[in-house]
């Protein structure tokens, strides 16, 4: 594998903070409607990408994510980045959740980490994603 780029149209969601539930003495968690449905769908937009066929790779990655966000209106043209919530770290934490079992076995395979928000339409994901070579 080279690298791999995907983009995924929608409006990027931040991966929300876990909620809780409790049945008799046991206590579950899940994720909040909002964040389970965009992870469903980045998974499904890279699934189709891959031909409907995970590729798992084992070795060490980087992986970039550029996020394209809806701009306001009201802000000026010459503003670019996006300097309010939700969080890069929770964004990404979404997509990197999204993709485990479609492109890596788990997340902790990931060595280098690059993260940036934009404005831009329409909003989307671009994510490349690529091995990193042992030094």
């Amino acid at each position: 594998m080279n690298q791999h780029v995907f983009t995924v149209y929608g409006s990027p969601v931040a991966q929300g903070r876990p909620r809780f539930f409790r049945r008799g003495n046991f206590v579950g968690t899940y994720d909040p409607d909002k964040s389970r449905t965009w992870k469903q769908d980045v998974k499904a937009s890279v699934l189709d990408q891959l031909n409907g066929t995970p590729e798992i790779h084992e070795g060490a990655l980087g992986v970039k994510l550029f996020f394209h966000l809806p701009r306001p209106k009201s802000l000026p043209k010459r503003v670019v980045h996006h300097v309010k919530k939700p969080d890069a770290d929770n964004l990404a934490k979404a997509i990197k959740d999204a993709l485990r079992g479609v492109v890596y076995r788990d997340d902790s395979q990931i060595v280098a980490l690059e993260v940036r928000k934009v404005y831009g339409d329409p909003p989307r994901v671009i994510i490349a994603i690529e091995e990193v070579m042992n030094v």
